[in-house]
Protein backbone atom coordinates (compact mmCIF):
# COMPACT_ATOMS: atom_id res chain seq x y z
CA UNK A 1 0.00 0.00 0.00
CA UNK A 2 1.26 3.67 -0.88
CA UNK A 3 -0.19 6.55 0.63
CA UNK A 4 0.30 10.27 -0.21
CA UNK A 5 -1.31 13.47 0.84
CA UNK A 6 -3.77 15.24 -1.95
CA UNK A 7 -6.12 17.81 -2.06
CA UNK A 8 -9.67 16.41 -3.49
CA UNK A 9 -10.65 17.43 -6.54
CA UNK A 10 -14.39 17.82 -5.57
CA UNK A 11 -14.41 19.35 -2.02
CA UNK A 12 -10.75 20.86 -1.45
CA UNK A 13 -10.00 18.72 1.54
CA UNK A 14 -6.51 17.78 1.84
CA UNK A 15 -6.79 13.76 2.44
CA UNK A 16 -4.66 10.63 2.08
CA UNK A 17 -4.74 8.58 -0.87
CA UNK A 18 -3.60 5.02 -1.84
CA UNK A 19 -2.31 5.13 -4.72
CA UNK A 20 -2.31 1.81 -5.38
CA UNK A 21 -5.88 2.46 -6.22
CA UNK A 22 -7.46 3.96 -9.27
CA UNK A 23 -10.79 5.34 -8.29
CA UNK A 24 -10.55 6.99 -4.70
CA UNK A 25 -13.23 8.42 -2.32
CA UNK A 26 -13.18 11.15 -0.74
CA UNK A 27 -13.62 10.67 3.52
CA UNK A 28 -14.73 14.25 3.77
CA UNK A 29 -17.37 14.77 0.83
CA UNK A 30 -17.78 11.11 0.55
CA UNK A 31 -17.18 11.73 -3.51
CA UNK A 32 -15.19 9.51 -6.03
CA UNK A 33 -12.80 10.50 -8.51
CA UNK A 34 -10.08 9.17 -9.81
CA UNK A 35 -6.32 9.14 -8.82
CA UNK A 36 -5.69 10.94 -12.02
CA UNK A 37 -8.09 14.14 -11.08
CA UNK A 38 -6.38 14.86 -7.48
CA UNK A 39 -4.24 17.28 -7.04
CA UNK A 40 -1.18 16.25 -4.71
CA UNK A 41 0.11 18.22 -1.45
CA UNK A 42 3.37 16.69 -1.60
CA UNK A 43 5.61 15.54 -4.97
CA UNK A 44 4.07 12.32 -6.03
CA UNK A 45 6.07 9.42 -6.38
CA UNK A 46 7.37 8.88 -9.77
CA UNK A 47 6.03 5.76 -11.86
CA UNK A 48 8.18 2.90 -11.37
CA UNK A 49 9.89 2.76 -14.79
CA UNK A 50 8.89 0.28 -17.57
CA UNK A 51 11.98 -1.92 -18.80
CA UNK A 52 12.79 -1.18 -22.28
CA UNK A 53 13.05 -4.32 -24.15
CA UNK A 54 15.70 -5.44 -25.35
CA UNK A 55 17.13 -5.07 -28.81
CA UNK A 56 16.73 -7.58 -31.42
CA UNK A 57 19.65 -8.53 -33.87
CA UNK A 58 20.47 -10.94 -35.90
CA UNK A 59 23.95 -12.10 -36.21
CA UNK A 60 25.05 -14.85 -39.21
CA UNK A 61 25.28 -17.39 -36.80
CA UNK A 62 21.99 -16.35 -34.92
CA UNK A 63 20.46 -16.97 -38.41
CA UNK A 64 21.80 -20.14 -38.94
CA UNK A 65 25.22 -20.51 -40.65
CA UNK A 66 24.45 -22.97 -43.27
CA UNK A 67 25.86 -26.59 -41.78
CA UNK A 68 29.24 -27.80 -42.75
CA UNK A 69 27.65 -31.04 -43.93
CA UNK A 70 25.80 -29.18 -46.59
CA UNK A 71 29.15 -27.63 -48.01
CA UNK A 72 31.76 -29.66 -49.93
CA UNK A 73 34.94 -27.24 -49.37
CA UNK A 74 38.46 -28.26 -50.81
CA UNK A 75 41.62 -25.99 -49.56
CA UNK A 76 38.85 -22.73 -49.27
CA UNK A 77 36.99 -23.06 -52.56
CA UNK A 78 33.09 -24.65 -52.73
CA UNK A 79 32.70 -27.22 -54.54
CA UNK A 80 29.53 -28.19 -54.63
CA UNK A 81 26.63 -27.31 -52.19
CA UNK A 82 24.51 -30.16 -50.94
CA UNK A 83 21.43 -29.05 -48.87
CA UNK A 84 18.31 -28.06 -49.51
CA UNK A 85 17.67 -24.82 -47.93
CA UNK A 86 15.77 -21.85 -49.34
CA UNK A 87 18.08 -19.26 -47.61
CA UNK A 88 21.35 -19.98 -46.79
CA UNK A 89 24.73 -18.22 -44.97
CA UNK A 90 28.55 -19.53 -46.26
CA UNK A 91 31.05 -19.59 -43.75
CA UNK A 92 34.10 -16.83 -43.90
CA UNK A 93 36.08 -20.36 -44.27
CA UNK A 94 35.15 -20.10 -48.00
CA UNK A 95 37.55 -18.20 -49.89
CA UNK A 96 36.03 -18.90 -53.57
CA UNK A 97 32.43 -20.36 -55.30
CA UNK A 98 33.62 -22.78 -57.53
CA UNK A 99 32.31 -23.58 -60.79
CA UNK A 100 28.52 -25.28 -60.94
CA UNK A 101 29.10 -25.14 -57.19
CA UNK A 102 24.91 -24.08 -56.75
CA UNK A 103 24.28 -25.38 -60.01
CA UNK A 104 20.16 -25.82 -60.17
CA UNK A 105 19.30 -25.47 -56.62
CA UNK A 106 15.90 -25.12 -57.50
CA UNK A 107 15.21 -24.44 -53.70
CA UNK A 108 17.51 -21.30 -53.19
CA UNK A 109 16.05 -18.21 -52.60
CA UNK A 110 18.79 -16.26 -50.80
CA UNK A 111 22.72 -16.69 -50.15
CA UNK A 112 25.16 -14.59 -47.98
CA UNK A 113 28.52 -14.64 -48.72
CA UNK A 114 31.08 -13.62 -46.54
CA UNK A 115 33.70 -11.01 -47.08
CA UNK A 116 36.09 -13.86 -47.73
CA UNK A 117 35.07 -14.59 -50.75
CA UNK A 118 37.10 -13.23 -53.55
CA UNK A 119 36.07 -15.18 -56.74
CA UNK A 120 32.86 -16.70 -57.82
CA UNK A 121 33.12 -19.59 -60.50
CA UNK A 122 31.19 -20.45 -63.42
CA UNK A 123 27.97 -20.82 -63.74
CA UNK A 124 28.18 -20.78 -59.69
CA UNK A 125 24.49 -20.37 -59.51
CA UNK A 126 23.32 -21.27 -62.90
CA UNK A 127 19.77 -22.26 -63.06
CA UNK A 128 18.59 -21.53 -59.15
CA UNK A 129 15.12 -20.08 -60.84
CA UNK A 130 14.32 -19.03 -57.16
CA UNK A 131 16.78 -17.24 -56.40
CA UNK A 132 15.72 -13.59 -55.61
CA UNK A 133 18.07 -12.00 -53.77
CA UNK A 134 22.53 -12.10 -54.23
CA UNK A 135 24.72 -9.18 -52.18
CA UNK A 136 28.23 -9.69 -53.45
CA UNK A 137 30.59 -8.47 -51.27
CA UNK A 138 33.19 -6.09 -52.87
CA UNK A 139 36.02 -8.43 -51.91
CA UNK A 140 35.21 -10.31 -55.19
CA UNK A 141 37.17 -9.30 -58.47
CA UNK A 142 36.25 -12.03 -60.71
CA UNK A 143 32.55 -13.65 -61.55
CA UNK A 144 33.15 -16.62 -63.96
CA UNK A 145 31.22 -17.04 -67.45
CA UNK A 146 27.17 -17.91 -66.80
CA UNK A 147 27.30 -17.02 -63.18
CA UNK A 148 23.74 -16.37 -62.90
CA UNK A 149 22.43 -17.44 -65.81
CA UNK A 150 18.49 -18.30 -65.75
CA UNK A 151 18.47 -16.81 -62.51
CA UNK A 152 14.46 -16.52 -63.36
CA UNK A 153 13.63 -14.64 -60.27
CA UNK A 154 16.69 -12.40 -59.61
CA UNK A 155 15.45 -8.41 -59.57
CA UNK A 156 18.41 -6.00 -59.03
CA UNK A 157 22.22 -6.90 -58.61
CA UNK A 158 25.08 -4.57 -57.78
CA UNK A 159 28.48 -5.74 -60.01
CA UNK A 160 31.23 -5.26 -56.47
CA UNK A 161 34.27 -2.19 -56.73
CA UNK A 162 36.54 -5.27 -57.53
CA UNK A 163 34.87 -6.67 -60.19
CA UNK A 164 36.21 -5.18 -64.23
CA UNK A 165 34.96 -7.66 -66.90
CA UNK A 166 31.14 -8.82 -66.66
CA UNK A 167 31.94 -12.51 -68.46
CA UNK A 168 29.92 -13.39 -71.33
CA UNK A 169 26.71 -14.95 -70.36
CA UNK A 170 26.53 -14.00 -66.64
CA UNK A 171 22.95 -13.17 -66.37
CA UNK A 172 21.87 -14.51 -69.56
CA UNK A 173 18.24 -15.34 -68.80
CA UNK A 174 17.52 -13.36 -66.18
CA UNK A 175 14.20 -12.40 -67.14
CA UNK A 176 12.69 -10.76 -63.78
CA UNK A 177 15.93 -8.52 -64.04
CA UNK A 178 15.44 -4.78 -63.85
CA UNK A 179 18.50 -3.21 -62.53
CA UNK A 180 21.80 -3.15 -62.47
CA UNK A 181 24.79 -1.28 -60.64
CA UNK A 182 27.75 -0.98 -62.22
CA UNK A 183 31.23 0.22 -60.57
CA UNK A 184 32.87 3.20 -62.30
CA UNK A 185 35.84 1.11 -62.79
CA UNK A 186 34.49 -1.58 -64.88
CA UNK A 187 36.12 -1.99 -68.34
CA UNK A 188 34.43 -4.33 -70.15
CA UNK A 189 31.09 -6.14 -70.89
CA UNK A 190 31.20 -9.45 -72.93
CA UNK A 191 28.44 -10.95 -75.63
CA UNK A 192 25.41 -12.05 -74.07
CA UNK A 193 26.36 -11.17 -70.36
CA UNK A 194 22.38 -9.66 -70.19
CA UNK A 195 20.79 -11.68 -73.21
CA UNK A 196 17.36 -12.58 -72.45
CA UNK A 197 16.97 -9.83 -69.70
CA UNK A 198 13.57 -9.00 -70.93
CA UNK A 199 12.98 -6.72 -68.24
CA UNK A 200 16.11 -4.67 -68.08
CA UNK A 201 14.58 -1.47 -69.58
CA UNK A 202 17.79 0.38 -69.34
CA UNK A 203 21.59 0.17 -67.71
CA UNK A 204 24.00 2.92 -66.70
CA UNK A 205 27.09 2.06 -68.05
CA UNK A 206 30.67 3.50 -67.33
CA UNK A 207 32.02 5.75 -70.57
CA UNK A 208 35.03 4.38 -70.58
CA UNK A 209 33.91 0.40 -70.22
CA UNK A 210 33.94 -1.38 -74.09
CA UNK A 211 30.26 -3.41 -74.44
CA UNK A 212 29.86 -5.69 -77.06
CA UNK A 213 27.04 -5.41 -79.39
CA UNK A 214 24.99 -7.93 -78.23
CA UNK A 215 25.73 -7.75 -74.03
CA UNK A 216 22.28 -6.19 -74.10
CA UNK A 217 18.69 -7.12 -75.47
CA UNK A 218 17.53 -5.33 -77.82
CA UNK A 219 15.22 -3.68 -75.64
CA UNK A 220 17.63 -2.32 -73.52
CA UNK A 221 18.88 1.77 -73.16
CA UNK A 222 21.97 1.70 -72.66
CA UNK A 223 23.07 4.96 -71.38
CA UNK A 224 27.24 5.86 -70.77
CA UNK A 225 27.58 8.25 -67.67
Amino acid sequence: MTMHHAFCPMCGAVITVDLSHDALICPVCGRPFLKAQAVFADPAPAPAPVPAAPSVTFSKKEFATTPLSDLDIEYGVLRRYKGKSSYVILPDSIKEIGSNAFLSARNLRSVVLPESITKIGAQAFSECRSLFKMQIPDTVTLIGKGAFSSCKALTEITIPNGVQTVAADTFWGCTALKSVQFPPTLLRIESHAFYGCTALMSAGVPAAAAVADDAFPVQTNVIRI
